[in-house]
């Protein structure tokens, strides 16, 4: 991945109208682009559609990126709409689940103790099932802080949000996971 000031360069370059400029920003930020479509669609198919209509759009309106955000604060907002626009037109039903159980399959054959493969199983759907039950916000928050490692204050500025309205979503989210977790007998085991 680029840097922020290399990100910067090629996105003025590109809204000079630089056909290459624009062509290497496009190939650096779309595996960005489609991580964060997948968190908000929930799957892979969905999240290349949306990937698709980023980048078309991200190419058109160049031009008018003013540089008073970072670029990529700029590419997650057109991203998040363009998520939130293709879920409009299909059932709210996310497919995360199934990806997950995909996942959860592959992972079992790798552990060798059977207890592993069972507890992993478990795990994976208890995970699988509480992903699903988080609001697309806290959903958002909770990849952008707990899974991709970003400060709470760099995902306040993806999302346009004040940092302590963020803070409340990552806590809420947090303590629901929580709460299910324990509520299924995680954390209640002796050593």
């Amino acid at each position: 991945m680029l840097s922020d000031r290399e990100i910067l360069e090629l996105a003025v370059r590109a809204g000079k109208g630089e056909r290459e400029a624009l062509g290497s920003l496009a190939g650096a930020l779309r595996p960005l682009i489609c991580r964060w479509a997948l968190v908000m669609t929930g799957d892979p198919d969905d999240a290349e559609d949306v990937a698709q209509v980023v980048l078309t759009k991200m190419m058109r309106s160049m031009h008018r990126f003013d540089g008073r955000s970072k670029v990529t604060s700029w590419v997650y907002r057109i991203t998040r709409n363009a998520s939130l626009d293709h879920q409009h037109g299909k059932k709210r039903d996310l497919k995360l689940a199934d990806k997950l159980g995909r996942l959860a399959r592959a992972e079992t054959h790798r552990l060798e103790d059977p207890l592993d493969r069972i507890e992993m199983k478990r795990t994976l759907g208890l995970i699988r099932t509480l992903l699903r039950e988080l609001p697309v916000r806290q959903r958002e928050v909770f990849d952008l802080v707990d899974l991709q490692g970003l400060q709470p204050k760099e995902a306040a500025d993806l999302l346009e949000m004040k940092p302590n309205t963020l803070r409340v979503h990552l806590l809420r989210a947090r303590r629901r996971m929580r709460r299910e977790m324990l509520a299924e007998g995680y954390g209640n085991r002796g050593g």
